[in-house]
């Protein structure tokens, strides 16, 4: 594999992907090349720690991310007939996908008839099989001709399905909470997943779930959470400006532990796409769900905080030289006292006289 390290070897990477006649064949060029794990350092749920993420989104992409970038061109009336993945024409492609959906479906603890809330539908695969079986679902997407395929479908389906086009943030405006919220094979594409994971609380019952499906999540992943840099990934961020994050596990479990969820791996001995997450509130009645602009305040009180203390530091040993000065001047006028006292003192009287008159 040729790990690549500027643009310029991308964008000749790019144009091999481009030239490619299947998407077999599209896929084996992705596996050829990749870019070196770039090692972040610092807390990873710092606000610098993700300012640096976007900074390498943005050099990779070309531009500034945008929850917009993520909306894709394609032929509605063409998906309608043959979606992905069976438009790939690989049964592999498509036997990997129906493998993941139905790893998901198996853990929904949801009763029939309850109502999930499914975020980056896309295609809407996910989210005609959870209809047609009998779930009340709302698919949110940003792209507005998923959200036209998905009503066509849902139409010629005969399912009612409640399509918002929308991005991830669309959870704070919840008014009504869900049995369950599922994201497949999306919540790597969002650029705050930590807000996004705190809104969640107030748009899920308490007894309600959330679902991770066909997530970039593994203990390998050479970093906390970030980029991922491998060809088909580079591909996606350079070509079309989508966002594509990975992470690891222990990073995943306590990203939702600080937002309030207990977190389930249920791992697929088969595919890695088919690992599910199923997390559950860890106390409904207790943790805060701080708005961003609470959050904000909360950040300058506790920058306000730190420059106090740094100050009071600075006073208190400005105060302690202070005393210490004092101290050594009474410790030398006490010397002083004690010595003009002394015998040492009387007897040197004369000499000290005869100095007294030479230095006139």
């Amino acid at each position: 594999m040729l790990v690549i390290s500027t643009i310029e070897e991308l964008d000749e990477k790019i144009k091999e992907c481009d030239a490619a006649r299947s998407d077999a064949e599209l896929r084996d060029v992705f596996t050829r090349f990749s870019m070196a794990p770039i090692i972040a350092a610092g807390d990873p749920f710092s606000p610098e720690y993700r300012q640096a993420q976007m900074a390498l989104y943005e050099g990779v992409a070309g531009k500034t991310y945008a929850v917009t970038n993520e909306m894709t061109p394609f032929d509605v009336d063409a998906a309608v007939l043959r979606p992905f993945p069976y438009v790939t024409d690989s049964s592999s492609v498509v036997g990997n996908q129906l493998m993941s959906i139905g790893a998901l479906l198996r853990r929904l603890q949801v009763p029939l008839g309850g109502r999930i809330l499914e975020f980056g539908p896309g295609w809407g695969n996910t989210t005609l099989a959870m209809a047609m079986s009998g779930y009340k679902v709302t698919a949110v997407d940003i792209e507005p001709r998923y959200c036209d395929l998905i009503k066509r479908r849902a139409a010629h389906n005969g399912v009612d399905i409640e399509v918002i086009n929308s991005d991830f943030m669309w959870a704070e405006q919840v008014t009504v909470p869900y049995d369950a919220v599922v994201f497949f094979e999306c919540f790597h594409h969002c650029d705050d997943h930590m807000r996004l994971l705190r809104a969640l609380r107030n748009a899920v019952k308490d007894e309600g779930r959330i679902y991770f499906g066909g997530e970039p999540i593994t203990e390998g992943f050479p970093i906390p959470w970030g980029l991922r840099l491998d060809g088909e990934s580079l591909w996606a961020i350079r070509k079309n400006g989508w966002l594509e994050l990975g992470f690891t596990e222990s990073y995943f479990v306590e990203a939702l532990a600080r937002s309030g969820w207990a977190v389930t791996k249920h791992e697929s001995h088969d595919f890695f796409g088919s690992n599910v997450w199923e997390a559950v509130k860890t106390d409904p009645k207790v943790v805060e769900i701080p708005n961003p602009e609470v959050l904000a305040l909360r950040a300058e009180v506790d920058q306000q905080r730190a420059r106090i203390t740094a100050q009071d530091a600075q006073l208190s040993e400005q105060a302690l030289q202070i005393a210490g000065i004092a101290e050594v001047a009474a410790n030398r006028q006490a010397l002083i006292e004690a010595f003009r006292n002394s015998t040492s003192w009387r007897i040197t009287a004369p000499l000290r006289a005869i100095v007294k008159l030479l230095r006139r």
